[in-house]
């Protein structure tokens, strides 16, 4: 439900759009190279020696980037650093949450930063002060119901021990983003990372600790708002009454998360027995080139207002544009994998400049069958046909298992699945692993991170061999409201969705439409 707050929110937001052109295209950002200083862009070439290389792994399944992490945060030596937009109250958030209670215990130093979206927070006050009590250290990035920031979120993703390795990509802590949902589960992907330039991501999640739009997690008090009532006393006790009993509900909820793992370490190992094998037989890849780079903190009303806004603040979308563009060669294919697929004026004229180009380009989302993102869909099912008779090639996911990577249980491959990773190929030998989404929140709000990889042909083709054996399993979109599956077949543009999501997506094209400029 919107609340009075981000009504306003959405109004100062669209005035704001409207006063900055926020869908304009503005090459001269695109191609200025001279900004984003270290950390927020880091450059790093491979040595010959060991400890100057950087390595990396791919994560493709679900279930072993769970075990990835499980496996840094036991051979973390001194301190482990967390970074999410959502970490969910469920099985994963519990295996992860023990792991760091434990080497909290031995004395590693453990610090969690997490959003505060009122959409999404799950892990407030109530669980992080039995957080603090076990020894780790919780901050939040941004109240969640300040208007001023509440749309300017930290989307970043970042899990890194000892400043020397980190895992980062698309992935949340929750049991969708790990293959382990009895209900829903995503086609995600994150990338390890092992050499000097973790430092990069470690400094920059020093610099959103220390910066004043986070705020270190206070214990939470049943009293919140009650000088609301001013002089009336008699509003004040029933306020406190009402908030007392909640309060009260809510503490037990956060204690009961916190301490009682009971089963947890037991599934905790029938993870390893999945994850393992899968680990086992990923190649680890030496990149020649590594690139790290992150949006600053501090984004709100008052810095979007700025005219430097793009050029200081939106970092990684500069250089995926950069990318873009010097990616338009004839003959060159570029893969573009994104859960969301909504275009803004940057966006449709760096497509158009590929295509123009001849160059070829596949792109990879959801369908309304793998999405309840119903506003998502609004807008994508409005402008893809067209863009597809400009020559780009677009996939769907049909909301069905892939069947290309292991579950923990059979039942997993009978839920619903939908695309989540952000990735992007640029040619044979350059990639992008990441957090960034094709959409105008990761454009112009959200926080957003990754890493490029140039200069390795095989960990490349390694990345697209995966990609495309997930394109076996979706819909390709051939013409208005036309789909056929792997064999040619006539397949549902929709991705199998039902009766009830068409509805609810034909519902609100128009309010999707209007406020697409924060979607």
């Amino acid at each position: 439900m919107m609340t009075i707050s981000h009504f306003i929110c959405l109004t100062a937001l669209l005035l704001v759009s409207i006063l900055q052109g926020a869908n304009a295209a503005d090459p001269n950002f695109i191609l200025n190279k001279n900004i984003a200083p270290y950390p927020f862009y880091a450059a790093h070439k491979s040595g010959d020696k060991v400890s100057e290389q950087n390595k990396l792994q791919l994560l493709n399944s679900g279930i072993a980037s769970l075990q990835k992490r499980i496996d840094l945060i036991k051979k973390a030596k001194k301190e482990i650093i967390l970074e999410y937009f959502i970490y969910e109250q469920d099985t994963a958030g519990k295996v992860l949450l023990k792991q760091l209670q434990m080497r909290a215990a031995e004395g590693i130093k453990v610090r969690v930063l997490l959003d505060k979206s009122i959409t999404v927070i799950e892990m407030d006050e109530y669980f992080a002060k039995f957080m603090k009590e076990s020894g780790i250290e919780v901050a939040f990035h941004h109240r969640a119901i300040d208007p001023s920031s509440a749309q300017f979120r930290t989307h970043r993703k970042i899990l890194a021990i000892d400043g020397k390795e980190a895992i980062t990509g698309g992935r949340n802590i929750g049991d969708d983003y790990f293959d382990i949902d009895p209900v829903y589960n995503f086609l995600d992907r994150d990338v390890h990372i092992e050499g000097p330039i973790v430092k990069a991501l470690w400094d920059s999640f020093d610099e959103f600790w220390e910066h004043k739009s986070v705020r270190k997690a206070e214990d939470p008090k049943p009293t919140h708002r009650l000088r609301m009532f001013r002089g009336n006393r008699r509003n004040q006790e029933r306020y406190l009454n009402v908030r007392t009993t909640q309060h009260l509900r809510r503490l037990e909820e956060g204690r009961e998360f916190s301490e009682n793992m009971e089963g947890i370490l037991e599934y905790t190992k029938k993870i390893e027995e999945v994850a393992r094998p899968i680990l086992d037989k990923t190649k680890i890849h030496v990149c020649p080139k590594v690139t790290y780079i992150s949006d600053r903190p501090g984004g709100n009303l008052n810095t979007r207002l700025r005219s430097d806004y793009k050029v200081k603040w939106r970092i990684t979308r500069k250089e995926i544009f950069d990318r873009l563009y010097k990616s338009a060669v004839e003959g060159n294919e570029v893969i573009l994998v994104s859960p969301y697929f909504m275009l803004n004026r940057d966006w449709r004229d760096a497509i158009n400049n590929l295509l123009d180009r001849n160059t070829k380009v596949k792109m990879y989302t959801n369908s309304l069958g793998s999405t309840d993102a119903f506003y998502v869909s609004a807008n994508f099912y409005r402008i893809i046909f067209d863009i597809e008779k400009r020559g780009l090639i677009p996939y769907i996911h049909d909301s069905k298992y892939a069947g290309i990577t292991d579950v923990v249980d059979p039942s997993i491959e009978k839920t619903r699945w939908g695309v989540h990773s952000k990735t992007h190929i640029y040619d044979e030998d350059s990639f992008y692993i990441g957090t960034y989404n094709i959409d105008n929140r990761s454009d112009f709000y959200n926080a957003e991170m990754g890493i490029f990889c140039d200069g390795n042909k095989e960990l490349t083709a390694e990345l697209k061999t995966n990609i495309e054996r997930r394109l076996e399993q979706s819909y390709e979109i051939v013409g208005d409201m036309k789909a056929v599956d792997k064999n040619g077949a006539e397949a549902d543009v929709y991705g199998n969705a039902d009766e009830k999501a068409i509805k609810i997506m034909k519902a609100i094209k128009l309010p999707s439409w209007l406020f697409e400029f924060v979607m």
